[in-house]
């Protein structure tokens, strides 16, 4: 398990910083329709992701494991709404109710991909 921490951690302060920096810290890079609502999706599923993998590598008795994703695909919304709403105090940021919906929708395909992987005993989990 503390072998899986830290690149959970470091995942979670980029994800503080990238979110909460003000716009003019922000890289220029190539536009697309919707390209910010990738970077949000993949923040997300990357957060939730790596998460469930430093809680999930012990024994899965009861169901414990099931509760264990629930409840991080359930921070992860509640991440995802808190750090959306937090942008409206960051100068050069907006709240976007679409950036809640990729967030969202992130760290519940993280969450899902995560289970997959977890199920058939991949080495990525």
């Amino acid at each position: 398990m503390h072998h899986r921490i830290l690149p959970a951690l470091a995942w979670t302060l980029g994800l503080f910083y990238a979110i909460l920096s003000p716009g003019s810290n922000i890289p220029s890079l190539p536009k697309f329709p919707g390209y910010d609502k990738v970077i949000h999706f993949s923040l997300f599923f990357g957060l939730v992701f790596l998460w469930n993998r430093v809680w999930n590598t012990g024994p899965k008795e009861n169901g414990f494991w099931k509760k264990i994703l629930i409840n991080y695909l359930v921070f992860g919304i509640f991440l995802a709404i808190f750090t959306e709403y937090m942008q409206m105090y960051v100068p050069d940021r907006s709240f976007d109710r679409f950036d809640i919906v990729a967030n969202a929708l992130g760290g519940t395909i993280g969450t899902v991909i995560y289970v997959y992987l977890y199920k058939n005993k991949s080495v990525l989990v």
